[in-house]
């Protein structure tokens, strides 16, 4: 929760330096605060997750209104909104990189705010323009609602901590092991998150199919697959994937999560539909995004000097997508 915090105030503070700049170092001002939202894991993963509720908004449409000094947003939810507003400082950034303090996209956002003074236009299309993105943020850090960033934290937790124990109770029944990881995935979300998961959601009564308030906020489609390189390798994993995005499917979902845990002792490889700005690969099929999320846990059988170079497996995306290839 301190982290969560930490961010909250780190983002108001940024937002402030914004809001105070006069408007010929403020290009300079949200250059570095693109900079620094995207080395934080937790808003990455908040802006990736946004970016798939309206995932067609046009910038370029957003630009030319604002060149005609007419403020009007091309998007129609709150995540489409904060998405345009980094999105255009992103551009503002690119622009700052390029032409430094003889760059227009400052003066171009003062002007569309309507104020003749520059530096009072460019406060007021802050406050306009940009600060629905650090409100936005503000909200997610502090509900604590980012899944990919809940992911991110289990895996440092299996790995750095919980992967003996694990493996020790997935060897007691190899068969119906997968469940030990599942269920521990499972539980990590519902404590750290409130989530409820679905395919297989868990309750009081035992185990169901996919039911549940999967039409709420908090529903996600996730689950947990082994891979040990031998009976369960890539085909194992595509059948998964196909699995998973008939889920989100019946549900209409457009995004998933397929958490892979490796016992093979070899490195996994994923394919990836985007190499930047995301905190897992992922591949899109049939308008679902599943991120592949890797898992290491098979506890280290021998000092990592002593352990030789592991030959890596890697999965192209048609090995995903298509389970005859694999």
């Amino acid at each position: 929760m301190r982290h969560q915090q930490d961010l909250q105030v780190a983002l108001r503070e940024r937002l402030r330096r914004l809001l105070t700049q006069e408007y010929s170092l403020a290009g300079h001002e949200v250059r570095l605060v693109v900079d620094w939202v995207k080395k934080q894991p937790a808003l990455r993963a908040a802006l990736a997750e946004a970016a798939q509720i309206e995932p067609n908004l046009d910038l370029d449409a957003f630009l030319s209104g604002l060149n005609n000094r007419d403020l009007t947003w091309t998007s129609s939810t709150e995540e489409g909104r904060a998405v345009l507003s980094w999105r255009l400082m992103e551009h503002i950034a690119d622009d700052d990189v390029k032409h430094g303090s003889d760059g227009r996209a400052v003066i171009t956002m003062a002007f569309a705010s309507g104020e003749r003074n520059l530096n009072d236009g460019w406060r007021k299309f802050v406050e306009i323009g940009i600060s629905p993105f650090f409100d936005y943020l503000s909200e997610r850090v502090g509900e604590e609602n980012s899944v990919l960033y809940a992911l991110e934290r289990y895996v440092r937790r299996v790995e750095w901590f919980d992967r003996e124990e694990l493996y020790a109770r997935f060897q007691q029944d190899t068969r119906n092991g997968e469940e030990v990881y599942n269920l521990d995935l499972q539980r990590f979300l519902f404590l750290e998150g409130n989530y409820v998961t679905h395919a297989k959601p868990r309750s009081a009564s035992g185990e169901a199919d996919i039911i549940g308030a999967v039409d709420t906020d908090d529903a996600l489609i996730c689950d947990g697959k082994i891979f040990d390189a031998g009976s369960r390798s890539k085909h194992y994993l595509a059948k998964g994937y196909n699995q998973i995005v008939q889920y989100a499917q019946d549900y209409q979902k457009s995004v998933a999560y397929l958490v892979v845990f490796n016992i093979s002792g070899r490195p996994l490889q994923f394919p990836t539909d985007e190499v930047k700005g995301v905190s897992f690969p992922y591949i899109e099929m049939s308008g679902v995004r599943v991120y592949l999320v890797g898992v290491r846990a098979l506890p280290p059988q021998a000092t990592a000097s002593k352990q030789g170079k592991a030959t890596p497996v890697t999965m192209t995306r048609e090995d995903l997508i298509n389970p005859d290839a694999s």
